[in-house]
């Protein structure tokens, strides 16, 4: 009798690089053994591997192409993160996977390698949802990447944050906008989208869903899909799909956080600026998380004072106005300027008390004083 109930032959890259791409979503230890393992289905010449932690699902599609070959379509599921550490260390080439569905036991061979892992049933993994037929709008995967990376830094981390634990993502006509914050400094990127269907969009994505969705974007000149139904967002290539639930509750008003028309400016070199403020950090305690910044005629001096020492250094800008002394988390102001590229940025603010706001391009960043008093 023929135990075997699936089996395929690819390249051993292709199946590592997938199962890599579904595993940022799998769920840690402890909750289920289905949660943290890995959904393979063969048919139709490919295979697609999902996974799942029940606020996030990705799937991720393998072929058709010359290095798999399917013997005999089925459905697997395997523990992840030994499926992707034997797929590490077995030998380049061709793999072999066998699945045996009464025993559910896979079979993996390459070169002189052979293991054998024990994996839940197929009947138990959850169903991932979608978002119907809901209208799609379509962006460049390079410029949605950087957008991602210029916000999701700003989003809450603590989980008690609600609506702040993700980005609001809103689409009108031609341009997609993402904005993050937690109630500490607020990032805010545009982009250019198509919106055949004329669609208006707004929702909030946890940032892990978004940031999963990045980290699966490998061909920059590719298009995403974006759409959002059934209180679920999905991005998808052709390659890939992230379906995520929508954070509950009201993203807070932000456009009014923004200072406008702002009476005092300067321009400032990037790269130096983050050297000098990585050097100023150095002597700032937990008690004490404060830079200085003092624009003057000569440039802009950068310093910090706490119980285990002090700093000061000055650098050059370009500033007209009278002195004026500020006060910032570095932390916050190096996250912003660790996502934007070199050359000057431009730094504006309306006093002592206001926001200070970095701009550069579609890309406003805002931060909120440290008092120095």
């Amino acid at each position: 009798m023929e135990r075997t109930q699936m089996r395929f032959t690819c390249d051993r890259d292709d199946l590592l690089k997938a199962v890599q791409s579904v595993s940022g979503v799998v769920a840690s230890k402890g909750v289920h053994p289905v949660y943290e393992s890995v959904q393979i289905t063969a048919e139709n010449d490919a295979l697609t591997l999902s996974a799942t932690d029940l606020e996030i699902g990705m799937r991720v599609h393998v072929g058709p192409g010359e290095s798999l070959r399917i013997e005999r379509p089925g459905t697997a599921v395997v523990p992840a993160q030994r499926l992707g550490a034997i797929c590490r260390e077995l030998s380049k080439g061709e793999l072999i996977f066998d699945w045996d569905a009464e025993r559910r036991e896979c079979t993996l061979q390459a070169g002189r390698g052979r293991f054998q892992l024990q994996g839940p049933s197929p009947e138990d993994f959850p169903e991932i949802p979608d978002v119907g037929g809901a209208e799609e709008v379509a962006i460049n995967a390079g410029v949605l990447r950087q957008m991602i990376k210029r916000t999701a830094f700003a989003a809450a981390k603590e989980r008690m944050r609600f609506a702040l634990n993700g980005l609001l993502l809103k689409v009108e006509g031609e341009s997609l906008e993402l904005v993050a914050t937690d109630g500490r400094r607020l990032a805010v990127d545009q982009g250019a989208c198509t919106n055949p269907g004329g669609v208006s969009l707004r929702a909030i994505v946890p940032t892990k869903g978004l940031q999963q969705l990045d980290k699966a974007l490998s061909d920059p000149a590719s298009s995403v899909w974006i759409s959002i139904g059934n209180n679920h967002f999905r991005g998808r290539t052709e390659r890939v799909t992230v379906v995520s639930r929508l954070v509950e509750g009201s993203f807070p008003g932000y456009k009014e956080v923004i200072p406008a028309n702002c009476s005092h400016g300067a321009t400032i070199p990037r790269d130096e600026l983050v050297s000098t403020l990585r050097r100023a950090s150095l002597v700032t305690s937990r008690d004490a998380q404060c830079v200085r910044l003092r624009f003057h005629t000569e440039g802009l001096t950068v310093s910090a004072r706490s119980a285990e020492g002090s700093a000061e250094e000055t650098l050059s800008c370009a500033y007209e106005g009278e002195e004026e002394l500020l006060g910032f988390n570095p932390d916050f102001l190096l996250e912003a300027l660790a996502v934007l590229p070199a050359g000057d940025i431009a730094f504006a603010w309306n006093g002592k008390a206001s926001p200070g706001k970095i701009t550069e391009g579609s890309y406003t960043y805002v931060v909120m004083p440290v008092s120095i008093e």
